[in-house]
């Protein structure tokens, strides 16, 4: 597989942030024999047809915040499942990773080896590009401390990337972002990349997606193009395989 040359450059200068969606922890649960819900099944265990952040508002309207996180844990909790090729080569690779997956398994994956991450919730202030050591930054929040969780787009409205415009376009003019574990079609990818865009306040320069788990169609090629993200198709674990053969560490 070829990466695209800017990624491995990045990669190779270390310019290079990583961002993680939730078919990272998908691959690694069903490599262990598992089930990991996709989004829209997810929606629908939840109440709802397609979107999982109007499934949760509309539970939140009848029951506690606490037991509604309990019942996304339930399908999205991984405790038991140990983090996967893709999360070891994650956190030795990159420096800054950003994810919206709420689960432990790149913090497990960095401490089995040695790396002590520093992580941040929604509301702390980003990390700074080039700063030395390991930083996740869990832009929805992690199970771990369910007060951080982001649930709905109310919850994104308190601590929107937006309010840190000047951190998000320093990230962005200096570093190439690299998203994997994302389905152009997907929810998450949807709203994370809008969120990057309404910061940065324009179209996002030097984004490339490897697109996890099947096809890109027409329609989704031409919609996501035409916004400026270069498309290229390999699940998690094959697309960070790929950079360390293409851009071997020192």
């Amino acid at each position: 597989m070829n990466i695209p040359v800017e990624v491995i450059e990045a990669c190779s200068e270390n310019r290079c942030v990583l961002f993680v969606g939730s078919r990272a922890t998908l691959e690694s649960v069903v490599d262990e024999g598992g089930t990991y819900l996709e989004q829209k099944r997810l929606a629908r265990k939840l109440g709802g047809r397609v979107s999982v952040r109007s499934a949760l508002a509309d539970l939140l309207t009848s029951a506690p915040r606490n037991e509604v996180i309990k019942r996304l844990a339930s399908h999205l909790e991984v405790a038991d499942a140990e983090p996967g090729d893709f999360h070891r080569r994650a956190v030795k690779r990159f420096g800054a990773i950003y994810t919206t997956c709420r689960d432990d398994l790149l913090e497990r994956a960095a401490r089995a080896q040695g790396i002590e991450p520093t992580v941040y919730y929604p509301g702390d202030a980003l990390p700074t590009p080039g700063i030395d050591g390991l930083h996740i930054v869990k832009l929805w929040g992690g199970f771990e401390k369910p007060e951080s969780l982001v649930l709905t787009n109310a919850d994104q409205a308190k601590n929107p990337m937006a309010a840190q415009k000047k951190a998000v376009r320093a990230l962005l003019r200096k570093q190439v972002i690299f998203f994997v574990g994302y389905r152009l079609e997907e929810e998450d990818f949807d709203l994370v990349f809008e969120d990057l865009s309404e910061a940065y306040g324009g179209e996002l320069p030097r984004v490339h997606l490897a697109v996890a788990q099947g096809k890109i169609s027409d329609y989704h090629w031409q919609k996501w193009v035409w916004r400026g993200l270069l498309l290229f198709i390999a699940d998690p674990s094959e697309a960070l395989e790929a950079v360390d053969q293409q851009a071997p560490q020192a």
